[in-house]
């Protein structure tokens, strides 16, 4: 099975083309945009430290994070959380 990527998370411009106009915001600051996109979505029982590691640094962090809870991100590591400790968080905090 192959790596999900996120539509949302391409859409955000993370490690993709340099973002102008109104979507150069936080997003243009976010660290991940420097790093290998696959380490940020790893397969079922893959190690997402790579991915964290970077988000720990990141100046941004908690504004991606509240990105993925905004639009209910799905998959890989937003704001140094996998999918699985967004949704422990998300029921947690109801």
């Amino acid at each position: 099975m192959g790596k999900r990527v996120s539509t949302s998370y391409w859409s955000l411009g993370a490690a993709g083309p340099a973002l102008d106009g109104a979507a150069a915001d936080w997003r243009a600051r976010a660290r991940c945009r420097e790093t290998d996109p696959d380490s940020f979505f790893p397969d079922f029982g893959e190690d997402a430290t790579v991915a964290k590691k970077v988000c720990r640094a990141c100046p941004v962090r908690t504004e991606c994070l509240l990105q993925a809870f905004a639009t209910d991100e799905q998959w890989g590591v937003w704001g140094g959380l996998t999918d699985l400790e967004r949704r422990r968080l998300k029921r947690h905090a109801a």
